[in-house]
């Protein structure tokens, strides 16, 4: 979910390794629910009802999330505004990486199966996998949006572009931008959590994963405004059926908001579908027809796009919400103003 530039590079490789090591219950829960789509409209309504406007007001943009499985380990993500998929802000792609294990000098002289289960039991607890975020191609990101409303499609989309410059990737690596998931809950980069229930709702709180940015704050090149810099900030939590973003950026010089929230409130995305093929399993390898999307929370349906809503309704929600972002919306609908930025902050 961070922002930034990077050097050009070839087409990440690396999840061809990860198929040599193993892969525990945080990578499984990853690739359960790290998909679909996901809405923080619900933390937006309670924003408004106390007054709180976006950026300088301290509350939140509406904004959905749509994470779409090409393989076991890579994702498409697309982030953009007010239930719009016209208004996508950002698109990346996420490529999954068990870390490396650091626990290769286990005690050879230990042969009881018991001890030999507590190391398996020690092993999972600590177990991190790694996200590297990538840019697309803007020829290849261009062709993505064409099809905003039809992510189903994506990874066929994805696997038969070409550049039209022989040699160019598909994807960039974001560099110094990797994020480590695993269980463990920092108490400081995580301290928003004690401020919510979903520990306590969600049955399986225990398989709660969180991440934090392996190299810590980065300063990067914006990737909308040519020469701004920006210090990013980014931890995220997620749960079964919630998706907390806690990104922010900053000026690094002066330390003033670029973008995320200002009283440094995580967006809180619930949500509202699942996607996975027929009968199970990840997208790739042509399989992008054979994708499902199914509704799982009916009262976010309407954020998915235009075929999930009537005009009326749309505009029954947005109005509920107000904010800055409703004319424009209320112009592009069904169709995109042709530069696919959103007109979002500036940095994201």
């Amino acid at each position: 979910s961070t922002t930034s530039t990077a050097t050009t590079t070839t087409t990440t490789t690396s999840t061809s390794s990860a198929t040599h090591q193993q892969k525990g219950p945080v990578w499984q829960r990853l690739s359960e629910c790290f998909r679909g789509d996901f809405d923080n409209y619900a933390q937006v309504l309670e924003d408004r009802k106390q007054n709180l406007e976006p950026r300088e007001g301290g509350g939140h943009e509406h904004f959905h999330c749509t994470l779409v499985p090409l393989t076991e380990s890579t994702r498409l993500a697309a982030f953009y505004f007010d239930g719009n998929p016209d208004r996508i802000f950002r698109f990346r792609y996420y490529e999954l990486v068990p870390a490396p294990n650091d626990s290769n000098d286990n005690d050879t002289n230990n042969d009881s199966n018991d001890n030999n289960n507590d190391s398996n039991d020690n092993d999972n607890d600590n177990e991190a996998v790694e996200m590297y975020l990538n840019t697309l191609h803007p020829d290849l990101e261009r062709l993505l949006k064409s099809h905003a409303t039809d992510p189903l499609c994506w990874p066929d989309v994805f696997e038969n572009f070409q550049p039209a410059v022989r040699g160019e990737p598909k994807v960039t690596v974001l560099q110094q931008c990797e994020i480590s998931w695993s269980r463990e809950i920092d108490p400081v980069q995580h301290s928003y959590l004690a401020d919510n229930n979903d520990n306590d709702n969600d049955n399986d709180n225990d398989d709660s994963l969180h991440a934090v940015m392996i190299h810590g704050p980065t300063v990067v090149d914006s990737t909308i405004v040519p020469g701004m810099r920006i210090r990013i900030v980014d931890q995220l939590s997620l749960y079964r059926d919630v998706f907390y973003i806690n990104d922010r950026g900053f000026d690094p010089v002066t330390g003033a908001f670029i973008y995320g929230n200002q009283r440094e409130v995580p967006y809180r995305l619930e949500r509202v579908s699942t996607i996975r093929k027929d009968g199970g399993g990840d997208g790739g390898g042509g399989g992008g027809a054979l994708l499902q999307r199914r509704v799982v929370n009916p009262d976010l349906e309407w954020t998915i796009g235009p075929d999930f809503r009537t005009a009326e309704e749309y505009d029954r929600k947005l109005r509920a919400i107000g904010g800055p972002s409703v004319k424009t919306n209320k112009r592009n609908i069904y169709k995109s103003d042709g530069d696919g930025d959103g007109d979002g902050p500036a940095g994201k």
